[in-house]
């Protein structure tokens, strides 16, 4: 467990697949953020279940199935975090700023079932912003990142725990099947 600055990161899963597949482990992370936007940094947590994987070469892939946060590759910053708020709070004006017909059209039902909560703000920055996916090489049994890049969750419609599926694969040597020759 990471926690930093409200935000918590958990394994709630870990699963070590059959040796023939070329997924090693597939893990789920609960990502907790409480405020209503932040960024959490999942580098450590990934290092972590690439290096117990004991996989030497191959990538690890991570996905985050919602719509209001994502994932981004940057650096880790304070002053970035601010600049990229300010950028899009340009971009995309929070909803109680700004005309979004996503939160206006829904009707009585859809509202109470989001919360009453207004977001086309972060469905609009997750779209500007972020990736649902990532992919990440893994080379001599490590995430394969530049020096100040790190993996992160940005969240736009906070507080809430989003869960992320990460899995490693192997880069499985190729299988030959062998030729006989006739005699």
């Amino acid at each position: 467990m990471t926690t930093v600055s409200g935000t918590r990161v958990d394994v709630i899963s870990r699963d070590v697949l059959p040796p023939h597949s070329s997924i090693v482990v597939s893990a789920r992370l609960a990502v907790t953020v409480e405020g209503a936007e932040g960024v959490v940094d999942l580098t450590g947590e990934l290092r972590r279940i690439v290096a117990d994987s004991g996989t030497a070469e191959g990538s690890l892939h991570i996905y985050c199935g919602h719509t209001t946060c994502g994932l981004v590759v940057n650096e880790r910053d304070g002053g970035l975090d601010l600049d990229m708020g300010e950028v899009l709070e340009r971009i995309a004006p929070h909803s109680s700023k700004h005309h979004y017909a996503h939160d206006k059209l829904r009707t009585p039902a859809e509202r109470l079932v989001h919360g009453e909560r207004d977001n086309g703000h972060s469905h609009a920055r997750a779209m500007v912003a972020t990736h649902p996916e990532l992919s990440i090489p893994i080379t001599s049994g490590a995430l394969y990142l530049g020096r100040w890049q790190a993996v992160m969750l940005a969240e736009f419609d906070g507080p809430r725990t989003r869960e992320l599926l990460a899995r490693v694969h192997t880069a499985l040597p190729p299988t030959t099947t062998g030729s006989t020759a006739s005699a």
